[in-house]
């Protein structure tokens, strides 16, 4: 059912770090009213309290995790049509506040908001941004800046699963970002999976990309995020009864990643941070040569090379790997 109107309320309890605004169909600049989950009326109380929670999730996960949080978690929730047209999921680089309008899938109508993944995508954005000003527009770059914030919705929905031990073993993880929100019920993107790009080898595909004419930049994203679940899962053996990657070092190294993204401006620059911020976390491993050629097979097994040498370039990361070890 579509959120006609929620009543006006009192400021938020204690602790709460987010704001949710909810929009009259119809109306969207004049008549933001505030709203609290627990507090709305039977039309859009659902609706509202699961894109409610879901926002303030992702604020908690933002602040307890990395260290430059957002100023403000604001965002519109159950924006209806406007001039005749569903609003997607968007973050505001002007307003830095996200949106997350509705859509129709299978006759139904869905609210974008009540998807933990699309929300905390969409803060992504809004963290990046805030690390990085400037607008990217239809560049490699921007496309591994949807890829991050892929890449963080998964962190963020896995984290929050019920049972502790998905967190811990990223075999069990769920890999879809806006499941549901594709007709025929299918996911947005799902980075287990290349078969939204109409191929099966992102090798060959990678180094035919012209960039310049590209705008399909969501699917083509695709490529860096599929590295990263290739890291995590595809040769992510097991030593000592235990995977060679879990969440904690996953979420470590994306915000170690994250820290450098205004340096980075393509997919292979993307490659060079993350291994050197491997090399850096996992120095103390007695298994880091394992680990590290894990990491660099997965971004080469979608074409992300960085030198065609592949013998050479194995030299090169153990060498890595001993002045890490000698010197630190």
């Amino acid at each position: 059912m579509v959120c006609i109107q929620c009543h006006r309320v009192l400021p938020y309890g204690d602790g709460e770090l987010s704001r949710t605004y909810n929009l009259r169909c119809n109306d969207y600049s004049p008549n933001i009213i505030l709203t609290h989950y627990g507090l709305v009326d039977d039309l859009c109380r659902d609706f509202c309290q699961q894109a409610r929670s879901n926002v303030e999730t992702v604020a908690q996960f933002i602040n307890g995790n990395f260290s430059r949080p957002l100023d403000t978690y604001e965002a519109i929730i159950n924006v209806g049509r406007i001039n005749g047209s569903y609003e997607p999921a968007a973050w505001g680089r002007k307003t830095r506040r996200a949106l997350f309008g509705q859509r129709d899938i299978n006759g139904t109508n869905l609210s974008y908001g009540t998807d933990i993944t699309v929300v905390a995508h969409e803060f992504c954005h809004g963290l990046i941004q805030q690390i990085e000003e400037g607008d990217n527009e239809f560049t490699e770059k921007k496309a591994l800046e949807e890829s991050f914030c892929d890449i963080f919705a998964v962190l963020v929905r896995n984290y929050h699963r019920d049972n502790g031990s998905y967190w811990n073993n990223p075999h069990n993880w769920l890999w879809d970002v806006g499941e549901n929100f594709r007709e025929g019920a299918g996911s947005l993107r799902r980075l287990d999976t290349l078969l939204s790009l109409r191929f099966t080898d992102a090798g060959p595909f990678y180094g035919q990309i012209d960039w310049n004419t590209a705008n399909n930049y969501h699917e083509l994203s695709l490529i860096h995020s599929h590295a990263f679940y290739r890291l995590m899962t595809i040769h992510n053996t097991v030593i000592d009864g235990q995977p060679l990657f879990n969440g904690e070092f996953a979420l470590n190294l994306f915000g170690a990643v994250l820290e450098d993204i205004s340096t980075l401006n393509n997919f292979l620059d993307s490659r060079r941070v993350f291994e050197q911020q491997a090399q850096r976390l996992l120095a103390p491993s007695p298994h880091i040569e394992v680990q590290l050629d894990a990491i660099s097979q997965a971004f080469i097994d979608v074409g992300i090379r960085r030198l065609a040498n592949k013998h050479l370039y194995n030299i090169i990361s153990r060498l890595k790997v001993f002045l890490v070890r000698m010197f630190g």
